[in-house]
C-alpha cells in the first residue's frame, strides 16, 4: 500500500492525460475514491480465469498481459503508465482472459465493481471518459495493436566498459534535445548507494527518457537497472570480440522468459566505416530482438535512433510488379527530397530487388542512379533463356550481377533492418528472410515460377514472395514502427476483352507480327505472374487499410519485361510519390 497523496500532483496529471478534457475537482475524486497498490517486479496483479472485477489505473511502472494458449504463453502486450488495465472483465463480467504481471516496481490506483459503479454514479463523466478510451483501444489497427509502448527507462549494458561511449550519449542527447525530448544519462552515482528504492523512484517522477549505462564494475547497479528498465540495450564496438562477455552472464541477459524485456544490439562503428560484414557472429549464443548499426558523427543513424526509442521510426514497404520495381527508385527519391528517412524496409520479388538496392546504397542518390543505369546497360532478363524444363529463363545473368554487388554481405550488414520474403515451395508457407546471403534471398523473392527457376535455402525449394504476398505489410509490425508507407504495382484492377473466344496460335501469331494489335491480350509473362498472385492481391487488399500511407502507382502501359523504359518508370515513381506527399494534410505530416 502508499499514501493517496504521495505525487498528487503527478497522478492528477496521468488521470488528466487518459480521461481528456475532464474537471479537476473530478479527477481528485477518481484519485480519493480509487486504492492504491504497489506491486513489486515479477508480481501478479491478476491471473488468466479470475473472476475478480477490479478496474486499474497504471500510475507509475509497467505491467505485461500474458495470455496462456495451446501452444504455450502469448505475451499480448505492456501496459505502462497512464493506461487501464482488466476493463474487459468489469465491462463484460466474464472471467479474466489473461494474466497480468509487474516488469517493474509499480503503482496502480484500483476500483473494484462497487466502486466503479459509485464513482460513475457520483460523476457519469468518468464512465463516458473512460469507455471512450477503451474504444480507442478496441479500435486501433493492426499496425497499433502491434506496436509496443515507448520505453521509459533503458538500461545500457556496455560490453567494453573500460572504453568511452560519450560521444555516443552526447549525439543522442543533443538530437532528442532538438526534438524536445528530456534525455538523461544515469551512471553509477552515490546517491543510488545511499537509497536506492528513492533513487528509482524519483525518475517516476520525471519526464522523457533515462539511460542507466551499466558495466562490470558495479554489479548491483547494473542489476537493479535492468530490474527497473524497460528496455536493455546491449551496446559494444563492432569490431570487438563477439564473445559473450562476463557482464552477460552475470546479468542472465538472455534466460527465456515471457516476463523478460525486449533486448537490442547496439553496434557502435568508427564515424565513415565501410559497410559492416560477418554481423551475424554477434548473434549466437545471444537472443536479440533487433540490433541497431551505429556511426559515430552520423546525422542519419543518431535520428533513426532516436526515433525508434520514440515509436516514430518509419517502415517502407515495396511491392512487386516486375520492371515496374523501377517505380520504386523514383518514389523513394521523392521521399527523400519531402525530407522523409526510412528506418525499416521490407519488399517482395521487385520489391526486394529494388528495395535492397535502395538500401544497399545507403539512399544515397547518385549510387542509386549508378546502378540503376548500370543494371539496365546489362539487360539482366534478355538473352537468358534455357531448355524450359523448370523455367524459360536460366536467372543466371540476374544472380551473376547480384553476387557482384552484393558479394559475401548478409542481409544482417545491412546500415538498416531489411527484409524479403518467399514462397517455400517445398513447405507451402511464406518465408520472411531478415538474414542470410543478400544476393541468394533476392533471387528466391524474385524466382517467379515459370520465369526463373526455384532457389534452394536450407534443402528446400523457394518461389516468388508475390505467389503469397506481393506487398509484405504484415511483417513490418513485428518492427517497433510508428509510421508505415506501402508502395504497390498493381491492385484489383478488371481487365476485360471484348473477345467472344481466344483466336487461334497462328491469328495471334501474325497479329504479333505484322503489329496489328488486334487482339488485346495480357502476354504468357503477365497470365503466368497475373494468376499465381491473385490470391495475394486480395491479401495487399485486407492489409493496406492499416498502413499509414498507401500508394498504388499507376503504371499503365507498362510491361511486366520492359526494362528498357526504366527511366520512363523511374520517372513516374518520382512523380507520383511527390504528388501523392503533397496532397497530405499539413497535421499528417509528421516528418
Amino acid at each position: 500500500m502508499s499514501n493517496k497523496n504521495t505525487h498528487g500532483n503527478k497522478h492528477i496529471q496521468i488521470l488528466s492525460a487518459l480521461l481528456g478534457d475532464t474537471d479537476t475537482t473530478l479527477l481528485h475524486q477518481v484519485l480519493e475514491n480509487g486504492r492504491m497498490v504497489h506491486i513489486e517486479s515479477g508480481d501478479i496483479l491478476f491471473a488468466q480465469g479470475d473472476t475478480d472485477k477490479s478496474l486499474y489505473i497504471v500510475l507509475s511502472g509497467r505491467l505485461r498481459a500474458v495470455a496462456e494458449r495451446e501452444e504455450g504463453m502469448y505475451v499480448l502486450g505492456d501496459v505502462t503508465e497512464g493506461e487501464p488495465v482488466g476493463e474487459f472483465a468489469l465491462f463484460s463480467n466474464e472471467p479474466r482472459s489473461a494474466s497480468v504481471y509487474a516488469i517493474r516496481p509499480s503503482l496502480l490506483l484500483e476500483f473494484n465493481e462497487i466502486e466503479y459503479v459509485r464513482m460513475t454514479a457520483l460523476q457519469p463523466t468518468f464512465a463516458r471518459n473512460l469507455t471512450s478510451v477503451l474504444l480507442k483501444r478496441l479500435n486501433r489497427n493492426n499496425l497499433q495493436k502491434h506496436l509496443q509502448n515507448q520505453p521509459k527507462n533503458i538500461a545500457v549494458v556496455h560490453l567494453q566498459g573500460n572504453s568511452d561511449i560519450s560521444d555516443w550519449t552526447n549525439s543522442v542527447e543533443a538530437r532528442f534535445k532538438e526534438t524536445g525530448v528530456n534525455f538523461i544519462v544515469h551512471q553509477y552515482d552515490s546517491l543510488y548507494e545511499k537509497d536506492k528504492d528513492t533513487f528509482f523512484s524519483k525518475l517516476e517522477e520525471k519526464e522523457g527518457l533515462n539511460f542507466f549505462v551499466c558495466n562490470d564494475s558495479h554489479p548491483e547497479w547494473s542489476k537493479d537497472c535492468l530490474l527497473y528498465s524497460d528496455l536493455v540495450m546491449v551496446a559494444s564496438d563492432f569490431n570487438a570480440s563477439a564473445d559473450i562477455y562476463p557482464i552477460e552472464k552475470k546479468l542472465d541477459m538472455y534466460k527465456q522468459h515471457f516476463l523478460n524485456k525486449k533486448v537490442y544490439l547496439l553496434l557502435l562503428h568508427p564515424e565513415k566505416a565501410p559497410n559492416p560484414e560477418n554481423t551475424r557472429r554477434w548473434f549466437h549464443h545471444r537472443k536479440i530482438d533487433l540490433h541497431i548499426h551505429f556511426r559515430k558523427n552520423h546525422a542519419g543513424d543518431v535520428a533513426r535512433f532516436c526515433r525508434i526509442l520514440t515509436n516514430k521510426a518509419v517502415g517502407l514497404v515495396l511491392g512487386g510488379g516486375g520492371s515496374k520495381g523501377n517505380a520504386h527508385i523514383g518514389a523513394v527519391k521523392a521521399m527523400l527530397h519531402q525530407g522523409i528517412q526510412i528506418d525499416f524496409l521490407g519488399g517482395t520479388s521487385a520489391g526486394a530487388l529494388y528495395g535492397f538496392g535502395i538500401v544497399f546504397c545507403d539512399f544515397d542518390i547518385p549510387k542509386m542512379d549508378y546502378y540503376s543505369e548500370d543494371s539496365a546497360k546489362k539487360n539482366l532478363i534478355s538473352n537468358d533463356y534455357t531448355f524450359p524444363i523448370l523455367s524459360i529463363m536460366s536467372g543466371n545473368k540476374m544472380s551473376s550481377y547480384l553476387k557482384y554487388l552484393y558479394g559475401h554481405l548478409h542481409i544482417e550488414d545491412f546500415w538498416i533492418t531489411t527484409y524479403c520474403i518467399s514462397a517455400n515451395y517445398s513447405m507451402a508457407t511464406l518465408h520472411i528472410h531478415e538474414t542470410g546471403l543478400a544476393w541468394k534471398k533476392i533471387m528466391a523473392s524474385i524466382a517467379i515460377p515459370g520465369v526463373f527457376p526455384p532457389v534452394v535455402i536450407n534443402n528446400e525449394l523457394h518461389v516468388d514472395g508475390g505467389v503469397v504476398d506481393n506487398l509484405p505489410i504484415e511483417p513490418m509490425f513485428r518492427y517497433p514502427v510508428g509510421f508505415i508507407f506501402a508502395i504497390a504495382l498493381s491492385g484489383l484492377t478488371p481487365h476485360k476483352t471484348t473477345l467472344e473466344e481466344l483466336p487461334s496460335v497462328g491469328k495471334l501469331f501474325w497479329d504479333k507480327l505484322l503489329g496489328r494489335k488486334k487482339y488485346k491480350l495480357p502476354g504468357i509473362s503477365s497470365v503466368i505472374i497475373n494468376s499465381l498472385t491473385l490470391n495475394s492481391t486480395q491479401r495487399q487488399e485486407q492489409y493496406k487499410s492499416s498502413v499509414s500511407h498507401y500508394l498504388e502507382l499507376d503504371l499503365k502501359g507498362i510491361g511486366l519485361l520492359d526494362h528498357k523504359k526504366w527511366r520512363l518508370i523511374i520517372q513516374k515513381g518520382y512523380d507520383q510519390m511527390n504528388d501523392f506527399l503533397l496532397k497530405i494534410p499539413a497535421s499528417e505530416k509528421f516528418w
